[in-house]
């Protein structure tokens, strides 16, 4: 596969300073549109691009509308509260006047401070041991040609009997491997097949998406993840998330709410 990333994460900035960005089908879903965790990682991306900010702490996108492939959207970045150690900014992202999502987040410039880990990492296979889904008859295209999975057995969903239990636990990693930044951190809690597909044949969307950032994965390295949910509630559901490095250490956590299809 080509790398397309981040360079697909890219906005460009006009002449007279407005700030644009390509929405491709690189990173559809199987829906036909463009993968959340691709649209919060284009907006992180931009906020960290164009204010002077520090690392991520904390990421909340509300989305209104999904991006259309072959479209140019525009990105509005707002600094709410630039203080001495927490960075605040907003991004708005909209296409022809139409509102499609906004993202507040901050950041952190002096994030040197006590540390105590009391959970722990999904207990996973070695990926070199796992077999790749694509060369199983998963589909290359769009977001699954971008995001590589390792997964130690094959969801129920995929085989036409759903467990009935919504948590799902793999490895994932950019294709080919490549460097994994804050961006792609926030992409990967949002990548991989809702697990409340476990329940039979439901389908989401993502509504509201929140990412606390903790640390990077060494480059190059698989992420452990692990992702449930416990609640459905008239149509909607909630879906935590926790990303992991190969040497356990916690790199993020994330809490959606989405909208059953």
């Amino acid at each position: 596969m080509t790398d397309h990333y981040p360079q697909d994460t890219l906005a460009t900035r006009a002449d007279d300073g407005t700030l644009t960005l390509e929405v491709t089908d690189r990173w559809n879903t199987p829906l036909g549109k463009p993968n959340g965790g691709w649209v919060l990682a284009a907006m992180l991306r931009a906020a960290m691009d164009t204010t002077d900010v520090g690392r991520p702490a904390v990421a909340a996108i509300t989305y209104f509308a999904s991006p259309e492939p072959g479209t140019t959207a525009t990105l509005t970045v707002t600094p709410v509260k630039l203080g001495r150690r927490v960075q605040t900014v907003d991004v708005d992202l909209g296409c022809d006047g139409r509102p499609l999502a906004r993202m507040t987040a901050s950041f952190a410039r002096d994030h040197h401070g006590p540390s105590q880990e009391l959970g722990a990492a999904p207990a996973l296979p070695d990926p070199a041991t796992l077999p790749d889904p694509r060369e199983l008859g998963m589909p290359t295209d769009g977001l699954f040609g971008r995001i590589e999975y390792r997964m130690a057995e094959v969801p129920g969903w995929a085989t036409g009997e759903p467990t009935g239990d919504p948590t799902t636990t793999l490895w994932q990693r950019l294709d080919g491997g490549t460097a994994i930044d804050w961006p792609a951190v926030a992409l990967l809690t949002d990548a991989s097949p809702p697990p409340v597909m476990e329940l039979g044949q439901m389908k989401s969307m993502t509504v509201q998406l929140t990412v606390h950032f903790h640390r990077l994965p060494e480059q190059g390295g698989w992420v452990a993840s692990r992702f449930s949910t416990r609640h459905v509630a008239e149509g909607f559901h909630e879906e935590d998330g926790e990303l992991w490095d190969d040497q356990g250490r916690l790199l993020a956590q994330s809490r959606q709410l989405a909208i059953l299809l």
